[in-house]
């Protein structure tokens, strides 16, 4: 799969400048929404496995993963419109990720936004509720997102 070497560019020296950390600190619902847009996407379960253990088992640097699946680590070989359409779907992401310039506000962006409809942007609204979230206790989080599995149904990983 081809990709463009200057979006990915953009994306490490973006990327290093925002995540100091070794790993990723997306919480378990945005991980899971990474995962569902990749799937509604239309990417295999060979696809989605891998990106499970790339941001759950090693939980790599959002802006590393993004860069390994954009250069070709999700392919799969027996299906290459699964390929094609998760190809567009990182590259998107990236997109997100260099216009948020913020880790929490791409995955509040992606768990809010339609990329079907929406050009990525930047939105200080996603950033601006990520944090609130983030800021919230631990428990009010865990019950947050009880309350969204009993309203929406788990069956999203």
């Amino acid at each position: 799969m081809e990709y463009d070497k200057e979006l990915h560019s953009k994306l490490i020296i973006v990327g290093k400048s925002i995540e100091k950390t070794n790993v990723h600190g997306l919480e378990k619902p945005f991980v899971k929404t990474i995962l569902a847009t990749l799937e509604y996407y239309g990417t295999t379960k060979l696809q989605l496995g891998q990106v499970y253990y790339d941001l759950v088992k090693a939980q790599y640097r959002i802006f590393d993963w993004l860069g390994m699946a954009y250069t070709g680590r999700i392919e799969d070989p027996n299906d290459s419109l699964a390929t094609k359409s998760a190809h567009k779907c990182i590259e998107n992401m990236i997109k997100i990720y260099l216009h948020q310039r913020h880790v929490g506000g791409f995955a509040w962006w992606l768990s809010g936004h339609d990329l079907d409809v929406e050009e990525p942007s930047r939105c200080e609204d996603c950033i601006k509720s990520y944090e609130d979230w983030h800021n919230t206790s631990e428990e009010d989080r865990i019950k947050e997102q009880e309350d969204r599995e009993k309203l929406y149904g788990g069956n999203i990983f």
